[in-house]
């Protein structure tokens, strides 16, 4: 199985836990056949637009979170959650790099 470390940009404290990165681990099959596909492509005109299933990305990130779990990431900075969703949906694009 494949996993990511985050690296944060600074340390964070919760939970009696002291963190400065955060472990995803890559989505399963399971994973995928419980919560679909993170993006949907439509059509807009002549172009094709890619939408983000919210629903979905939340639920990813929250299963593929190794450590320090998931109840722990509440107080990230919206720079630092970025990262960690982004990395959770690298996963899913080709070559690794999502647009989070």
């Amino acid at each position: 199985m494949t996993e990511k470390i985050v690296k944060l940009s600074r340390q964070y404290q919760a939970h009696d836990t002291v963190f400065d990165t955060v472990t995803v681990r890559e989505p399963r099959f399971e994973d995928l056949l419980a919560l679909g596909e993170p993006f949907e492509l439509q059509r807009a005109g002549t172009q094709d637009v890619v939408i983000e299933n919210t629903a979905a990305v939340a639920a990813y990130v929250r299963r593929c979170i190794v450590a320090p779990g998931t109840e722990k990431l509440g107080e990230l900075s919206i720079a630092d959650a970025r990262k960690v969703r982004g990395a959770v949906l690298d996963f899913f694009t080709p070559g690794g790099q999502s647009a989070g």
